[in-house]
């Protein structure tokens, strides 16, 4: 899956996103606790709205950008996965 707002609708490996999260990571002033992104990366990797095992379906983000930031949520429509984390 592509970010749904990339005009380029590129294809990115796991490496290539693991990079691309982490080089804007590093521009976030504030990154949830370590835990916290683990945890919701454990919930996830179960979804069943992970493509290419690093994109989320609903909003088209790198799971692992969207899940270190704190005041992010999971976007699934039908509720948030991320509460019980």
């Amino acid at each position: 899956m592509t970010c749904q707002a990339c005009p380029q609708r590129k294809m990115y490996s796991a490496e290539e996103a693991a990079a691309l999260a982490a080089e804007q990571l590093a521009l976030e002033p504030v990154l949830a606790e370590e835990a916290i992104v683990t945890a919701r990366l454990a919930v996830c990797s179960d979804c069943p709205s992970l493509t290419s095992m690093h994109t989320c379906a609903h909003c088209g983000c790198f799971v692992l950008f969207r899940a270190s930031l704190p005041d992010k949520r999971c976007p699934a429509p039908d509720g948030d996965r991320w509460q019980q984390v």
